[in-house]
């Protein structure tokens, strides 16, 4: 092949050019799916994803209608190491949730006569192990969160009721602790040491302490701008901001200030340019990028730091013009020093993405640009442009089907964790 017949892309601080998907600052590393697990309504085979690591190595769990997949996270790609049926497995099944904690993962799903399961991730990069199943505590639970600063297992919505909270200092053996039926259901929540932002549907979003014997509510936002159904949120590790999503349709991702969580109140919107159509389902807050799974849409990243916000990556998962809003990416996990994160597709599976997360989470990316002017000769010879930026270029090459033909990631040092200062001859393809 030779260079003539190449979509070539000039990218400067990781700006890539769409393929015939909306694409942008995203470069796709790996993805997996399996046409042969059982599909439900609108093909959907998978739900969640969590991310962990373990011995230095990085690791993923996906959920679909049969049980809980496990991959090793490379560099580069993804790595099936195991599976493990769930105690219900079926087409109906449209919802399992993953945590992790020490050499432990936890597992809940929600349809059917299903269980608590705990799998012991001590034996990877081999296997994985099952040492506890249980349906005494409850049977069906939508989503849980654990509070590794404390040990405890908050349980959202078990046998579709409220929450139940566990220790588990000893981790396999979860003790029940009480129950929380202040709201009457809670759909999902994120906890940092015993501080819990429960959201809680067509309820709004609640804020408790459970440090105590008593849960102390600490704040409370049941009405506000552009409201749905309070779906999930997630806190940065500086405790300063909390991001969350409605699951409705037409509504915007809300940004809270948590300095003063008596006074917590919605301070900023944003969302995909197509935010009166679409859904945002999961998030991940860092310091300065919110990193969304947004139905329909795929992976969105978005620029918190900026005034207004922006969307600054993207990479569409789900392609398929259909009527059903609920499709399409589901998940998402955040390895951030690696540059990588994690989504789930309803109907496509697991997908493994690299986006400079360090380089943006310094400060802000400024003189950004995509070009799709030719930049080398017919003999594979880079074009000097003075617009490439000496210290900052990146450039992907792909054929016209998307796939990457070339991918230089350290052309004259700009990155961080790169040593590379070498002129550029692209030659044999």
């Amino acid at each position: 092949m030779t260079v003539r017949h190449l979509h070539i892309v000039i990218i400067a601080l990781w700006v890539i050019q769409a393929h015939a998907q909306d694409q942008k600052n995203v470069l796709l590393l790996d993805h997996w799916t399996d046409t042969l697990i059982t599909a439900g309504p609108e093909e959907a085979r998978y739900n969640d994803v969590w991310g962990f690591t373990y011995n230095k190595e990085n690791y993923a769990v996906i959920g679909s209608t049969e049980g809980a997949h496990f991959f090793s996270v490379t560099p580069d790609s993804l790595r099936f190491v195991d599976f493990k049926p769930g105690a219900f497995q079926s087409l109906i099944v449209i919802h399992r949730d993953y945590k992790s904690y020490r050499n432990y993962v936890y597992a809940v799903c929600d349809e059917g006569p299903s269980s608590l399961q705990i799998f012991d991730i001590s034996y990877l990069p081999d296997s994985v192990s099952l040492v506890y199943e249980d349906s005494t505590f409850f049977r069906t639970c939508h989503n849980i969160f654990i509070d590794t600063l404390k040990a405890r297992l908050y349980a959202c919505g078990p046998n579709a009721v409220g929450m139940k909270i566990f220790d588990i200092s000893v981790p396999e053996s979860p003790v029940w602790i009480n129950d929380f039926v202040d709201v009457p259901y809670v759909h999902d929540c994120f906890v940092s040491a015993d501080t819990a932002f429960l959201n809680c549907g067509y309820d709004g979003l609640r804020v408790y302490d459970f440090g105590g014997s008593v849960p102390q509510l600490l704040g409370i936002l049941d009405f506000y701008p552009n409201q749905g159904y309070n779906h999930s949120g997630w806190m940065n590790d500086s405790r300063t901001k909390y991001v969350f999503t409605d699951e409705t349709e037409g509504t915007f991702i809300k940004l809270c200030n948590v300095d003063d969580l008596s006074k917590i109140q919605v301070d900023e919107t944003f969302g995909t340019s197509d935010v009166d159509i679409m859904v945002p389902h999961n998030s991940v807050l860092l310091e300065r990028l919110a990193i969304v799974a947004y139905y329909k849409e795929g992976l969105r990243i978005f620029d918190i730091g900026s005034s207004p916000i922006r969307e600054i990556g993207a990479y569409d998962t789900y392609l398929i013009d259909s009527d059903y809003k609920l499709n399409g990416a589901w998940g998402v996990y955040v390895f951030p020093e690696q540059d990588q994160i994690l989504i789930s597709d309803r109907q496509n599976g697991l997908y493994l993405f690299k986006f400079p997360i360090r380089v943006w989470e310094s400060g802000p990316v400024e003189g950004s640009f995509t070009t799709s002017t030719p930049f080398i000769d017919e003999n594979g010879i880079l074009i000097s442009r003075d617009y490439f930026g000496k210290d900052n270029l990146f450039f992907t090459i792909t054929d016209v089907s998307g796939a990457v033909i070339y991918n230089q990631e350290n052309y004259l040092n700009w990155y961080p964790t790169g040593s590379c200062s070498r002129n550029l001859h692209l030659r044999n393809f």
